[in-house]
């Protein structure tokens, strides 16, 4: 009997041998699992992964650009939008504001020279530059640049897209500040009230210089793929803009670029090869009453004559359809989703 007594403890302590050793076994596997090879230190629960710190904003639309050139001049100004250039006989200069100090001796500091500092007048066009992010700014000091813009003492200059400049409906192509002294809300409100010509872009950066109504003609406005096309509205537009000063602004947009804001209007949004006509007004917008009939001087004056006169009624955007299966959920039996229910009870039971 006590020799079976001993092989049973001997057996028992065998197979409990053999479970220690499984159990650290399993618990070495874990860590590899879970280790630093896989997850950069510490283990599957441990220290989170350092994240990586986000790469620096381009910069912005708003940041002049420097002129060394008439062909960098010539390239910046020849764009869709208008383009606003600073004329400066200097970049640098000594400080103005500078003044030598009582103690110097020239003897034993040498001859006293003012500190060379950015030109104050093209650190305002900088600083303004970088607020109005909706134009588009550059300067220059080169000599050959000032003598192409014929500019003797500087100044700041706004030359109007050449590709929507008509000379024949009174554009001029290009303006000067009137003010040899700068200042953000001066230059903007210049700007806003010069920059677009009797029929220029309407697009997410120009928008907000249209402040009254404004009737937009949506097409496919390309100027390389589509120009008989772009002329053709051009042209029809133009001849109504002139007739319209003071009443309404006429502008032209890119129906793929806003075709966001054909929803706004009631127009497809489909039809990128369509051209079609909508009203902004004070936050309202409208279409023609009659949203079929094809793009023509005539019915583009029409469109304009029925908003004038009161006859149309601002587009209003259908409610959207609730989600399918919406509406409050009854969450009663939530319980027996999350393991509360009956079987929740067995298996106290069985416990």
């Amino acid at each position: 009997a006590r020799q079976r007594t001993s092989g049973v403890m001997r057996l028992t302590k065998l197979v409990l041998t053999l479970l220690l050793l499984g159990l650290a076994g399993q618990a070495a596997c874990q860590e590899d699992d879970y280790g630093e090879d896989d997850f950069g230190g510490g283990g599957g629960y441990g220290e989170e992964e350092e994240e990586e710190d986000p790469p620096p904003a381009p910069a912005g639309d708003g940041a002049a650009r420097e002129l060394s050139s008439v062909a960098d001049l010539e390239a910046f100004m020849d764009d869709n939008d208008a383009s606003v250039v600073g004329a400066f006989l200097e970049k640098e200069m000594p400080d103005p504001a500078a003044v030598m100090p009582e103690d110097w001796d020239e003897d034993e500091d040498g001859t006293w020279e003012a500190p060379v500092v950015t030109n104050p007048e093209l650190a305002a066009f900088n600083s303004i530059a970088s607020s109005l992010y909706n134009y588009r700014f550059a300067f220059s000091a080169a000599p050959d640049v000032l003598a192409k813009l014929k500019s003797k003492t500087g100044g700041l200059y706004l030359y109007r897209s050449p590709k929507f400049l008509s000379a024949e409906h009174g554009d001029k192509p290009r303006e000067r500040f009137p003010s040899t002294k700068l200042s953000e809300s001066a230059v903007r409100n210049w700007l806003n009230s010069k920059a677009q010509p009797l029929v220029g872009l309407y697009s997410s950066s120009t928008k907000e210089r249209y402040s009254g109504a404004t009737l937009v003609v949506f097409f496919n406005l390309d100027f390389a793929k589509n120009a008989k096309g772009v002329s053709y509205v051009l042209k029809r537009a133009r001849k109504a803009a002139a007739k319209l000063k003071g009443k309404l602004a006429v502008a032209v947009a890119s129906s793929t670029d806003l075709s966001y804001e054909l929803g706004d209007y009631g127009l497809p949004t489909d039809k990128p090869n369509t051209i079609l006509m909508g009203i902004s007004a004070g936050g309202q917008y409208y279409a023609p009453a009659d949203g079929a009939a094809a793009f023509s001087g005539d019915t583009m004056s029409e469109f304009a004559r029925a908003f004038l006169a009161g006859e149309l009624t601002p587009y209003e955007k259908p409610e959207p359809e609730p989600a399918a299966g919406g509406g409050d959920e009854d969450l009663s039996d939530s319980d027996d989703d999350y393991g509360g229910g009956d079987e929740d009870d067995e298996y106290k039971d069985e416990a």
